[in-house]
C-alpha cells in the first residue's frame, strides 16, 4: 500500500456527498484527504476492524464481502466515484462488511480525526459536508428498506 497526500479535485467535484461545496471548501477538503493504493486482491479491511474513515474510489473497483456463518458473500462491486465508511467517519465504530480491491485500486481516505480537525477549524465546510454525507445515507437507507420490503413481500 503506498500513500500520497492531497486529493484529485476533479474527483472530489464529482462525489454526491460533496455537492454542497464551493470552491474554498474543495480547496479546504482537499487538503485532509490522502491517497493509498491497493493492488488487487488486497484487503482494504475486513468485516469488524476498527472503523475510523471513509474512502472513495478514485481508479478501480473494490468488493464489498459479507460474512454469515462460514459463507462469504459478494454483496457488490463498486467503481470510480462511490464511497465507502460514511458511518465510521461519523461514529467511529468497526466495520460491518470486508472490503477487497478487485482490481488494482486507488482510493481517497479521510479519517476521523481529520474530519474532527475540519469540524473545529473549518465549521461551514464540515457542515456542508455532513449534509451530502446525510443525504448520502438517507438514500442508502431507503434503497435497503425498498429492497427488504419487496424479498418480504415476494414470500408472502
Amino acid at each position: 500500500m503506498n500513500t500520497v497526500q492531497h486529493a484529485d479535485t476533479s474527483l472530489i467535484r464529482q462525489l454526491e456527498c460533496f455537492r454542497y461545496l464551493d470552491d474554498d471548501d474543495v480547496a479546504t477538503l482537499r487538503r485532509y484527504f490522502f491517497r493509498y493504493e491497493y493492488p488487487a486482491g488486497s484487503y482494504v479491511f475486513r468485516e469488524r476492524a476498527h472503523g475510523g474513515y471513509m474512502f472513495f474510489i478514485a481508479d478501480g473497483e473494490a468488493e464489498v464481502i459479507k460474512q454469515y456463518d462460514n459463507a462469504r458473500t459478494t454483496i457488490t462491486t463498486l467503481g470510480r466515484g462511490h464511497s465507502i465508511g460514511e458511518m465510521s467517519l461519523i461514529d467511529g465504530r468497526s466495520r460491518s462488511a470486508t472490503v477487497r480491491a478487485k482490481t488494482n485500486l486507488t482510493l481517497e481516505v479521510l479519517k476521523r480525526e481529520h474530519f474532527q480537525e475540519l469540524l473545529v477549524s473549518h465549521p461551514g465546510t464540515a457542515n456542508n459536508i455532513l449534509m451530502g454525507i446525510a443525504q448520502l445515507l438517507s438514500g442508502s437507507l431507503r434503497r435497503t428498506t425498498h429492497e427488504f420490503t419487496e424479498k418480504m413481500l415476494s414470500l408472502c
